[in-house]
């Protein structure tokens, strides 16, 4: 893992972003997801300064903390921008509820399908790319990635413009662009997802132990490949 990414310094990250999506940097070819981790909100900050019209949208799975509700209307009220919430169809929690999640793998992941998968892929129907803010650094899982990866589940191509950026980049772009942070990072929490499948993170754990962390697996929700 080199120390200083690929596309480390900020305007390198945004040309690397224009130049990648082209004439594709649209609402109707191109998404961007964002949980408003610093990884998505550095992302959000560089898709807008770039002046790029795509997608922005976010999962509201309805098990989301205050805080990070919270931190969706602040990132909102800084970018003078909209996110648009993508939210589960009642009808599929009806067999994919919260009291299965600790049970088992089966169980959770059934629920991570109703309340983020399915909507997600209602909402990259038809699209061309989904940009992610994933970074190798996140877990041993990640390492693997490549910033461009066909994704034919999906019926787009995912691409991952953070993938090599390590923990001081995202902080200092962080920092420098004033961007909000959700306020949990400040009480141990390194991976943010639902309220219900997280915790701080313990010393000498990676950044994603706190995902699942009754499980023994890939620490993935089916978003992306295990």
């Amino acid at each position: 893992m080199t120390s200083q990414p690929l596309f480390g310094q900020p305007l390198a990250l945004i040309d690397r972003i224009v130049e990648v999506l082209g004439d594709e940097a649209t609402k109707e070819d191109a998404v961007l997801t964002t949980s408003f981790s610093m990884e998505d909100q550095v992302l959000t900050w560089a898709v807008l300064e770039a002046g790029l019209d795509i997608d922005l949208v976010s999962l509201d799975t309805g098990c989301l903390f205050p805080a990070t509700l919270q931190t969706w209307k602040d990132t909102e009220r800084f970018f003078g921008v909209e996110i648009r919430a993508l939210r589960p169809d009642s009808g599929a929690l009806d067999s994919a509820g919260l009291s299965q999640i600790y049970a088992s793998t089966e169980g959770r992941k059934a629920c991570c399908n109703a309340r983020k998968i399915m909507p997600l892929k209602a909402a990259c129907s038809g699209k061309k790319w989904w940009l992610t803010g994933l970074r190798q650094a996140q877990s041993e899982n990640r390492q693997s990635f490549q910033h461009i990866e066909e994704a034919p589940a999906w019926g787009l191509r995912k691409f991952h413009p953070l993938l090599e950026w390590d923990d001081a980049a995202v902080e200092a772009l962080v920092s420098s662009s004033g961007v909000p942070v959700n306020p949990l990072y400040q009480l141990g929490y390194s991976s943010i997802g639902c309220a219900p499948c997280t915790r701080p993170v313990l010393p000498g754990e990676d950044a994603r132990a706190g995902r699942w962390w009754w499980e023994s697996s890939a620490k993935e929700c089916g978003l992306h490949r295990s």
